[in-house]
């Protein structure tokens, strides 16, 4: 969210690894349904150390109850695979228990004792992919996000239209908990109440002096004096309750936003949707944030997730955690550069794609100043029609010569908005697909409709709306990728979008239909 203006042998050793905790039997009939105590299941498709991609199953249940087992069919469809979970380190304290597995690719499970079932992970490239971002609801301005009314928070409908399209794979681009985390801090620091200071957030809506709020104290709603620590309730009404069908799916890739910083809701993020576990061989290691406690620490209170690439079939999804990335001005620019630099050195692919929340490139709201240079000093030149984002990571994109060379799209969320941005001929960046309007309140700034301006040196095009949605990529005929936006109100779409079916639609990569009753 912006607050201002703007290797197959290594892959059948984790299999084996999986299995020796498993037992197959012969077939048995589905677990019984009604169990009150598992609360969520999903499954995350992750790196591990050697590059696979690997299938991790959750299950979320009470704290005193057992971890399930997943019962599921093998491929060959004759016998059945009964695998333990194993509960997921909980350093902050959930009242909730994670439990996991690896499962292996082409099966379905259910998970014992409740009604969860969970989609199988696929090999091969998906054919219909799913993506979403900002989708958690803010109640002081969406009626209190108690409702069922798409207009007010249409997490609810997108998720369930969604799912009844059967996505072989779903993206979020971050931000799942809005009513969990407060812009300030409330609490007691040093035996003395503390209100009106800003959380922590890489900058958004800080002064110029803060220096993207490395220059600040570090005030953190998860400190022990805070009185709104991240809790599970908020994750479960904002986020695993409403995106239930579509989490039994499809499997997710999901991404980190700014309101999973540890300052925010990040306890929660690692717990709950961090890609990498200590718990199951193979599935890399476990992050969680440090100690919250102090205000003149800012960057030992910081978590950087490395990146990390999914592989399914000739697809390659990259994910960048770019929720430190401050939006104005450049902070940790070597940091992410490596970063990127990591990314290109992976493996190639037929096709790849860069998911992140806060977007290297993007225009919001109407430019007051030239920004900043990637010094860190105020820039020189023409004022454009509209302010440019995000400084740090265009910075770190540039410190790297062909650091995006062979990404074919960048997908990114932060800005409450639908963006699609294009470079000009010759211009070798991806473009750049914003979709930021899954669930929470909207932008109503500048650009409302199509732009052309200078973005990071580079002559760029495209439009920007206001307009909740999310976006279904296809593969098509020759494997060529297209994209339809799914939006709640298409009428306010028009002239920016053709209708998908219709005349010259083909000719485009993206195509405009309606959310489904």
């Amino acid at each position: 969210m912006v607050r201002g203006p703007l290797a197959r042998r290594a892959a059948g050793v984790i299999l084996l690894a999986t299995l020796a905790a498993c037992r197959s039997t012969a077939p048995v009939a589905p677990p019984a349904v009604g169990s009150t105590a598992v609360h969520a299941a999903y499954l995350l498709l992750v790196e591990g150390p050697d590059r696979s991609t690997i299938p991790l199953a959750r299950a979320i249940v009470d704290a005193g109850e057992a971890c399930p087992e997943l019962v599921g069919t093998v491929p060959d469809g004759e016998h059945t695979l009964v695998i333990a979970t194993a509960p997921r380190r909980n350093p902050h304290g959930f009242e909730v228990r994670v439990c996991e597995a690896v499962v292996p690719f082409g099966s379905t499970f259910a998970v014992s004792g409740s009604k969860f079932a969970l989609p199988a992970a696929r090999r091969e490239t998906p054919r219909r992919v799913v993506v979403l971002g900002d989708s958690g609801c803010e109640p002081s301005d969406q009626g209190g996000c108690t409702g069922t009314d798409p207009a007010e928070w249409p997490l609810t409908a997108f998720a369930a239209a969604a799912a009844g399209g059967s996505p072989d794979l779903v993206l979020h681009l971050g931000d799942y908990n809005y009513r969990g985390t407060p812009i300030h801090f409330q609490g007691t620091v040093g035996g003395k109440p503390v209100e009106g200071q800003y959380n922590y957030d890489a900058g958004d809506g800080a002064p110029a002096s803060e220096r993207c709020e490395l220059a600040a104290a570090y005030y953190s709603q998860n400190a022990s004096g805070s009185s709104d620590p991240d809790v599970w309730q908020n994750w479960w009404l904002d986020f695993f309750q409403p995106a239930a069908p579509l989490l039994a799916a499809a499997p997710w890739v999901a991404a980190r936003g700014n309101h999973e910083l540890c300052s925010r809701a990040g306890p929660g993020w690692f717990y709950f949707l961090g890609p990498a576990s200590e718990q199951v061989a193979g599935a890399g290691t476990e992050t969680a944030c440090p100690d919250q406690d102090g205000t003149d620490t800012v960057v030992d209170k910081l978590v950087f997730e490395p990146p990390y690439t999914v592989r399914l079939g000739d697809l390659a999804v990259s994910v960048l955690d770019t929720a430190n990335a401050c939006d104005t001005q450049p902070s940790f620019v070597d940091r992410y550069a490596g970063q990127l630099a990591e990314i290109a050195a992976a493996p190639r692919a037929s096709t790849h794609w860069l998911l992140m929340h806060r977007p290297i490139w993007g225009v919001d709201g109407t430019a007051s100043d030239a920004g900043y240079d990637c010094a860190g000093e105020p820039a020189g030149g023409p004022i454009p029609p509209y302010a440019v984002i995000d400084r740090t990571l265009s910075c770190a994109a540039n410190a790297g010569a062909g650091s995006l060379h062979g990404i074919d799209l960048a997908l990114a969320g932060h800005m409450h908005r639908f963006e699609w941005l294009q470079w000009g001929q010759g211009v070798d960046r991806p473009p750049m697909l914003i979709v930021g309007n899954s669930g929470v309140e909207l932008e109503t700034n500048p650009p409302q409709g199509s732009f052309q301006q200078a973005v990071d040196g580079e002559p760029a095009s495209g439009f920007s709306l206001g307009q909740s949605g999310y976006v279904e990529l296809m593969r098509g005929d020759g494997d060529a990728w297209r994209g339809e936006v799914v939006a709640l109100d298409p009428g306010a779409w028009q002239g920016e979008l053709l209708a998908c079916g219709s005349d010259g639609a083909a000719g485009h990569f993206l195509c405009l239909r309606g959310l489904s009753p």
